[in-house]
């Protein structure tokens, strides 16, 4: 009998003492999520830097375009949580061009151009982002080059204003860190026309291999780098 009854008074005490704590474990876990949440949504900032492989498109006789290694360096800023529909900018400094061969010389172009791109975002869980939108750029400068005559500057044959569209994928492996690639095309020519004129009756200047008239050349880039998000 005694027995029986220390078994019922230990099992009202561990029914009461669940009881007790349930509230508590309940409470707790609330909080947490709600601390989650709050997290998400704060806005969030990051640095990137990466590798280029850049090209033009077109073609002509004389001219058949290779693709060419760059660099890009990434600040961003985005608004909306990290999940779900969301919204982000950027700043972009990147190194791109293509090259060529030239009557057996092998030549290069390389421009700097300051983009600025604004992307859709579209989380999958906490690991996993896709970016879609648009990007409007700005050339800072464009050079030819060739190992036994330098470099020659272009950059007044080239339309400072580019536009087009991006797209790509960020994978978020550890608390921070981000690695991703994007795609990023231009719709406009990367080239002036070079229509001769009757006040400018010259031959056509143009130092590329290809007339701009002819062969609307658009910068195509391929870009893959690891970052840091705040």
């Amino acid at each position: 009998m005694r027995n029986t009854l220390i078994a019922a008074l230990l099992l009202t005490f561990g029914f009461t003492a669940t009881a007790q704590d349930t509230p508590s474990e309940l409470q707790n876990r609330e909080m947490q999520k709600q601390l989650k949440e709050i997290n998400d949504a704060k806005p969030k900032f990051g640095v990137k830097a990466g590798y280029n492989v850049a090209r033009i498109t077109g073609s002509a006789t004389n001219f058949s375009p290779d693709a060419k290694n760059g660099f890009m360096v990434s600040a961003f800023y985005s608004p909306g949580a990290s999940s779900g529909l969301g919204y982000r900018t950027e700043l972009v400094f990147t190194r791109q061009g293509f090259g060529f061969d030239e009557n057996g010389k092998q030549t290069s172009v390389s421009s700097d151009y300051i983009y600025m791109p604004h992307f859709t975002t579209f989380g999958i869980g906490k690991f996993f982002q896709v970016h879609v939108g648009g990007q409007l750029g700005y050339l800072l400068k464009s050079s030819k080059e060739t190992k036994t005559e330098g470099s020659e500057d272009i950059t007044s044959f080239a339309n400072r204003l580019d536009y087009g569209a991006a797209g790509g994928v960020e994978i978020y492996p550890v608390k921070h860190l981000i690695v991703g690639g994007r795609y990023n095309v231009s719709f406009g020519n990367a080239y002036k026309r070079m229509t001769n004129t009757s006040t400018n009756p010259t031959p056509n200047p143009f130092p590329l291999p290809f007339s701009p008239d002819e062969v609307k050349g658009k910068n195509a880039v391929m870009n893959f780098y690891i970052g840091f998000r705040f």
